[in-house]
């Protein structure tokens, strides 16, 4: 699956999700934060806004030039930024419910013909595979996944991500 290549030219990425970027390496220094801002800037999404819509494209292309400038550390920890920055319905309590409703999370957040999914099945009482297909890299969806299983874990919980299947759909294990 090619990374940052959106899979229609319709699609579209809500203002939240984009913020994600800047909140995420915004966490490391303010520096970091200014050239998130730039490279948005740069890319057609000057102070992106919760609500409005944005290119997929334009959003992937500030996010490759990002993610080349702060490693993929930082791409992780980006992604585990973004659980505590999208709307979650009311319901969702536990790590199997976010998990459950994380493909709903994103659906609502991106549009378009073909923008991909998260699949989650639970194959234990603390564990479950996540299937991924989405133009994003993994180490996005690794810390997406971290973040939203320690968003939602008991606070003394290790939560554990291990990719298993790399290409086109990705697969990860989780466990907490």
């Amino acid at each position: 699956m090619p990374q940052y290549e959106a899979f229609s030219a319709n699609s579209e990425v809500n203002g939240r999700s984009v913020r994600s970027i800047v909140e995420g390496v915004g966490q490391f220094s303010s520096a970091y934060k200014d050239r998130a801002l730039d490279i948005l800037d740069n890319h057609g999404l000057p102070e992106p806004e919760v609500g409005t819509w944005y290119s997929l494209q334009s959003y992937l292309d500030a996010f490759e030039e990002l993610a080349d400038t702060v490693g993929p550390k930082t791409v992780v920890k980006i992604g585990s930024e973004i659980p505590n920055v999208v709307d979650w319905p009311p319901e969702v309590g536990s790590v199997e419910a976010a998990m459950s409703v994380l493909d709903d999370v994103y659906q609502m957040n991106h549009r378009g013909d073909d923008i991909g999914y998260y699949e989650f099945e639970s194959t234990g009482d603390r564990e479950g595979v996540m299937e991924t297909r989405n133009a994003y890299p993994p180490e996005l969806d690794e810390g997406l996944l971290k973040g939203t299983a320690e968003r939602f874990s008991d606070d003394d919980a290790f939560v554990r991500i291990e990719q298993v299947e790399e290409g086109e759909p990705r697969a990860f294990e989780i466990s907490w």
